[in-house]
Order: C-alpha cells, then sequence, then structure tokens
C-alpha cells in the first residue's frame, strides 16, 4: 500500500510545474482524487521521508500565521514542509526563475506591508525599508546573474 502512495506522489512531483513542492499540496491533491483512503497527513509524510526517491525540506513555522493556516491554505500558499524528487535536480534556469520569483513574491509582500504600516512607528518604517532596499538589491543581483529570467514590469530595473 505504501508504495503504490509513493508511486502516487512521485507522479505528482513530476507532473508539477515548481521542482519543490509543498508536501501538503501532493498529499491534498492525492486525497481529492480519492487515493489515499483517510490517510493522515503526517501518515503520509512519513512515509515520503523513508523513500529513497524524495527529498524533504523540513520548514520552520511562523507563530504569526498559525491563526491564518486555513485561509492561506485555501489561497494556495501551504506552509510545512516541502519536497522534492531526487531524481528530477533543477537547471540552472529553474533555479533562477525560482529565485526570482521568490524575491518578487517577498517584495511585493513588504511593499504592502509597507502601505500597511503604523506610520507613527519609526521602528517599523526603519525596518521596512531596510528590508525592501535589500530585498531589491537581491533582485538586481539575481537580474545579473539570470538576465533572462526578469520580465521588464518587475522591479529592481
Amino acid at each position: 500500500m505504501n508504495s503504490q502512495i509513493t508511486d502516487l506522489a512521485e507522479q505528482v512531483l513530476q507532473n508539477e510545474t515548481d521542482f519543490i513542492v509543498p508536501m501538503k499540496k501532493v498529499w491534498l491533491t492525492l486525497s481529492l482524487m480519492g487515493k489515499l483512503d483517510d490517510i493522515e497527513f503526517e501518515s503520509f509524510s512519513i512515509m515520503l521521508r523513508e523513500d529513497e526517491r524524495f527529498e524533504v525540506f523540513d520548514s520552520y513555522e511562523n507563530e504569526l500565521l498559525e491563526d491564518h493556516i486555513n485561509s492561506l491554505e485555501e489561497i494556495g500558499f501551504f506552509l510545512g514542509p516541502r519536497v522534492m524528487l531526487k531524481s528530477r535536480k533543477p537547471s540552472r534556469r529553474e533555479l533562477g526563475t525560482l529565485l526570482i520569483k521568490k524575491t518578487i513574491l517577498i517584495y511585493e509582500n513588504l511593499k504592502n506591508a509597507w502601505n500597511l504600516r503604523d506610520k507613527n512607528n519609526e521602528e517599523e518604517e526603519d525596518q521596512l525599508l531596510y528590508a525592501l532596499a535589500n530585498t531589491q538589491k537581491l533582485l538586481r543581483a539575481l537580474k545579473k546573474e539570470f538576465p533572462d529570467h526578469i520580465k521588464k514590469e518587475s522591479i529592481g530595473k
């Protein structure tokens, strides 16, 4: 039974556009397909961790997000461990695309935080400005390293 489930997980990961995928997304995909027969996420996680075909990356949860887990998952943002197939090593292009995509996402979230900031809190403003500047600097460095991956409308031009 375990090998059937891990074989299905491998198929899901092979069809994903991203090479590192939230484990919960894979579990949910198989659950919605009716392939897991009430197997809990924790049991599924153990199966993948014990299978040599998979590499699991644990993530450290942010306590501030715990109250929002359900709403985040409803929009497709999954917390928790990530998984990839060991046989699907990312190319330089895939790594560049991932780094740029995630950096742009971080920058956009920081801009949103800036718009929602407490304008009377100088320390918060300073921290956000510092984070925005460093994220923009990182994006510029990524643009130099991976020039074919950044769209014209992206930040850090």
